[in-house]
């Protein structure tokens, strides 16, 4: 896959002083990814390369199956995966009582990042950044990442009428212009090279 960037609050420096690795991790973890047919595809792939180098998760998703696709050459296996997830960096809120997490989490030393990947409806996409005002008003977000598609309508061109109001990086980027968040967000749209 071929990535773009937006850095808002934050730059790759910033990113930097987070994890001198983070910036090229997530950039390598974003090219590994196959092409594929579905939204939930692509989740399924995120899940084993961002857990590969242990991210911790909210939830497996259905359909996940034992160990990791092989043509990810990952050889994981979910009882392994399972066993390491610390759940709680993905939190949101440890203030407010409303039991929402994040999709991935990482701590580096006292920075915590979040991580979102959001193939579903722009409405979602509200939702994420406003987790990551949440976290960050709470002193505890470094860094959220949202992770889109660039161009939804070329990438599914085979199925355009099941993907109607997805989430993008030219809206995602609008968005962050507009609604005045305070938090560091690093914006990944992802492509088919």
């Amino acid at each position: 896959m071929k990535l773009e960037s937006y850095f808002y609050n934050c730059s790759p420096q910033y990113i930097q002083t987070i994890d001198p690795s983070l910036f090229d991790d997530i950039h390598r973890i974003m090219q590994q990814l196959p092409k594929r047919e579905t939204q939930s595809q692509i989740n399924t792939d995120l899940f084993w390369l961002l857990t590969s180098v242990e991210w911790n998760y909210d939830t497996v998703l259905s359909g996940t199956g034992s160990n990791s696709p092989k043509d990810l050459n990952l050889g994981q296996y979910i009882d392994t995966i399972k066993e390491r997830n610390e759940r709680h960096y993905c939190l949101t809120s440890t203030t407010l009582n409303t039991r929402w997490h994040s999709d991935f989490a990482k701590q580096f030393g006292s920075n915590l990042v979040q991580l979102e990947a959001q193939f579903g409806k722009v409405e979602a996409m509200f939702k994420d950044f406003c987790g990551f005002r949440i976290a960050y008003a709470e002193r505890r977000l470094a860094l959220g990442i949202e992770i889109v598609l660039s161009n939804p309508m070329v990438y599914f061109a085979h199925r355009r009428n099941a993907i109607g109001g997805m989430a993008n990086f030219k809206i995602a980027k609008d968005t962050l212009n507009s609604i005045g968040l305070d938090c560091p967000i690093w914006l990944v749209g992802i492509t088919e090279v």
